[in-house]
């Protein structure tokens, strides 16, 4: 297969003609658009090389098509935003309304980072993060003398059978391990890097860039590490109960980390589908039942070839995402199913993600001010997540009412997972990118990772494994998403306050979610959290209250 990558010579002469032709204020709306098209071909040509080059790791060619647009287009992309954005920015008295306020901010922040000598250190974090994926993506567990890919012995792990499912998780140990040193090394490498782009922006640490690279103009650092012990005083001590419960249910005396995933009553795992046909028409049929225009969208979506589900070698394991097509003017959903209930949830929140693309633009609209922050875009997807449960049950979904009943409390026990997760990574990567030595060593980083699991995940012994334990740190979003964790929390709190309204009252809570999303990126985050019906707030007293909602959820399922 032969795979055509524009040139930079491709998109020189708009930029060009962008920077250089006379410019007076009242011209800038019309400039800005055209600025906007350029934009989007360029986004839409990144997107299909990393679907092509995502939707079969061994395609060399595609690879190599991809690379060549982050190291020839992206570089000289970056440099000519940059003059336009310092152009648009010497208009010092024009005084952008409505929609526009919120993109001159970003686009002031954008500005005062950008330095010439990070283009060709950003280009090789990109590929660098790339070889991430090439590793991963290579890794095979051994079980029992069969070798599998991890998502297909991850699917053992919810066998009722311990002995089955201690013997997939220490294939996948086996197989984590082995790759760790290359792992190692390669951490150690952006990790430099990325200090390097921050320091040459001028700052004193990576956390402080990246905190303005990804706008985060409505919390600090601090407010966020209040939310860590929010989560510490109320979270963990929920998670706490339920592994208690848990190892109760299944007669044994500690919890390994095999047990964790399992069905405490000894029930099989949920087998929702069997076919990747069948799990695309289950999830049209709950979206269907949920609004019927979310549900047209998905339906076009899976006719126009959008979703990219289908299990195959080579595919990144775990590794799922929506992302989108702005010149063609549809998302896609790329996911490896298996055939298990976090794959159903899986596709609930992505196409949460593409409805928020679609409902936050027309194709006339400016590139920037679709979507929304990280923080918000994931509100987006999660309470999709959600706001389906309700439909989980047949005829709408895959499950009898028991097993609907079981998916539901599944569902909260992960929510609790990924609030204690994303506090641990978040806390880990706090450290790492703004206090850990200048010449840290992996030795150090995994007795850091070790220290933090221990403060957001205990209740399980890992006596014996705790090698495997202090790898935990390698994956993806600590490779390739640096400090992208702590959004997830963010977005639960908003996600978790739009179910309680949806509890109250379905109809107004569902047109609350969408007027939300309509919005796009052009409010500031407390502005989007109150158009969907909820208070963005960090502090323990919110927390708390929504642990108690969550409890009296889990003991209404069960």
């Amino acid at each position: 297969m032969t795979h055509v990558t524009p040139t930079w010579m491709s998109f020189a002469p708009r930029y060009d003609a962008l920077a250089t032709e006379p410019l007076e204020e009242q011209d800038i709306p019309a400039w800005l658009q055209r600025w906007s098209d350029l934009e989007k071909d360029v986004m839409e040509v990144q997107a299909q090389l990393t679907w092509a080059k995502d939707a079969n790791p061994s395609d060399t060619d595609a690879e190599h098509a991809f690379l060549r647009f982050i190291q020839e287009v992206q570089p000289e992309s970056m440099r000519a935003e940059q003059r336009l954005r310092d152009r648009l920015l010497a208009f010092t008295h024009w005084q952008p309304t409505g929609p526009h306020v919120q993109m001159l901010r970003r686009l002031r922040c954008e500005a005062a980072l950008f330095r010439e000598e990070n283009l060709p250190l950003i280009n090789e974090l990109t590929i660098l993060a790339n070889e991430f994926n090439k590793i991963t993506g290579a890794q095979r567990a051994t079980v029992n003398g069969e070798e599998m890919t991890l998502p297909e012995a991850q699917r053992l792990l919810l066998d009722p059978n311990r002995t089955v499912r201690e013997a997939a998780w220490r294939g996948i140990a086996t197989a984590n391990l082995q790759a760790a040193p290359q792992l190692d090394a390669l951490f150690l490498k952006l990790l430099h890097l990325r200090r390097k782009v921050a320091h040459n922006a001028g700052l004193e640490n990576y956390r402080d860039f990246t905190w303005q690279a990804m706008n985060r103009f409505d919390y600090t650092p601090q407010g966020i590490q209040e939310l860590h012990q929010a989560v510490e005083a109320h979270v963990v001590p929920l998670q706490l109960q339920l592994h208690d419960e848990r190892r109760r249910n299944l007669g044994v005396d500690v919890l390994r980390p095999w047990d964790t995933a399992v069905d405490p009553q000894g029930r099989p795992p949920l087998r929702p589908f069997q076919s990747t046909d069948e799990y695309i028409t289950g999830a049209e049929r709950i979206f269907h039942a949920l609004d019927p225009e979310l549900g047209a969208q998905f339906s076009a979506m899976r006719e126009g070839g959008f979703l990219d589900l289908e299990p195959r070698s080579g595919k990144v394991p775990g590794y799922g995402y929506c992302n989108y097509l702005p010149r063609t003017g549809s998302p896609y959903i790329y996911w490896s199913a298996v055939g298990t209930d976090g794959d159903v949830r899986v596709l609930m929140h992505e196409a949460g993600h593409a409805f928020h693309f679609l409902a936050s633009g027309t194709p006339d609209d400016l590139v920037w001010n679709q979507l929304a922050s990280m923080e918000f875009a994931e509100v987006g997807s999660q309470a999709m997540e959600l706001l389906t449960l309700p439909l989980l049950e047949r005829p709408t979904g895959y499950y009898d009412a028991e097993d609907a009943a079981r998916a539901k409390k599944g569902k909260i026990e992960t929510v609790l997972r990924q609030f204690t997760g994303q506090a641990l990574g978040d806390a880990f990567q706090q450290w790492l990118y703004a206090d850990a030595p200048e010449n840290v060593t992996t030795a150090e980083i995994d007795a850091k990772w070790l220290e933090c699991s221990e403060r957001f995940s205990p209740g399980v012994n890992w006596e014996g494994l705790e090698d495997v334990r202090a790898k935990g740190w390698q994956f993806v979003h600590i490779f390739a998403y640096p400090l992208y964790l702590i959004e997830y929390s963010l977005a639960w709190i908003g996600a978790l306050q739009i179910w309680q309204n949806a509890r109250q009252d379905p109809g107004l809570a569902l047109k609350q979610y969408k007027q939300a999303l309509s919005l796009g990126n052009t409010r500031p985050l407390p502005e989007l959290f109150e158009t969907a019906g909820a208070r963005f707030a960090l502090d323990a007293p919110t927390v708390g209250q929504l642990m108690t909602f969550l409890q009296e959820q889990l003991t209404a399922s069960t």
